[in-house]
């Protein structure tokens, strides 16, 4: 099997630490490049010989980033809590910004991409009073349906756009969703474990990796998502 670099976006999130966990865990990944505007000496720690920091600050500018080397990338960027975000800044941080990560993984070389967007995702969708920034709001689902398309954009030769519906074990879902049977919904709206999720997208890019599968592939739902190969 062929070893691989991997570049991750997103890594100190609830799915990112996952993500970074299951290419650790991964013995043909030589090396992660975690991108970040700060430096984070607590991921780095984990496997100091594996893990380079890219400081990048903003993140708007993407354009020095090295990510040479890299062949595979994960995304999993988002504003922590959209309802306490304003318009603006939703729009940036959930979609101006991976796009940015998009276009550079692309000229650096990376062959194979996964994007963690929502299950909602609709460009068309429009800004409600009522749920205004809040995950799951037409606003929000906007947001993310521009980041699918500023991804697709960058014309990577693979992606995968992973639309989870509630990422259980996130600081930022409600727990009482926990107790919700996926029973009660169609398969795309299904709930998973954020660690589930974050495997399933890290075991989907790699095996396509190896596979040299090329296209674009959405798969809604957590559990879709946890276990498609």
């Amino acid at each position: 099997m062929k070893s691989y670099v991997a570049a991750v976006l997103g890594g100190s999130g609830s799915v990112g630490k996952h993500v970074l966990k299951s290419l650790l865990a991964d013995p043909q990944c030589q090396k992660v490049v975690l991108v970040s505007r700060r430096a984070l000496d607590d991921l780095k720690s984990i496997d100091p010989e594996r893990i380079r920091i890219e400081v990048c600050n903003p993140l708007d500018d993407m354009s020095k980033a090295d990510l040479s080397g890299a062949q595979v990338a994960f995304c999993t960027i988002g504003h922590g809590s959209s309802r306490k975000s304003t318009k603006e800044d939703l729009l940036r941080v959930d979609a101006t910004i991976p796009g940015e990560f998009a276009t550079r993984c692309k000229a650096s070389g990376v062959s194979h991409y996964c994007v963690m967007t929502a299950v909602g995702a609709d460009e068309s969708s429009k800004w409600s009073a009522i749920t205004k920034s809040a995950a799951g709001g037409g606003w929000y689902n906007h947001v993310k349906g521009v980041a699918e398309r500023l991804t697709i954009e960058a014309r990577l030769p693979y992606l995968m756009i992973a639309q989870p519906g509630a990422l259980l074990g996130s600081p930022h879902t409600p727990s009482i969703l926990n107790f919700v049977p996926n029973a009660f919904f169609p398969q795309k709206y299904s709930s998973a474990h954020i660690a589930d999720i974050a495997g399933g997208m890290v075991r989907a890019t790699t095996n396509a990796y190896q596979n040299e599968t090329s296209g674009v592939f959405t798969v809604s739902g957590g559990v879709p998502i946890s276990e498609y190969k």
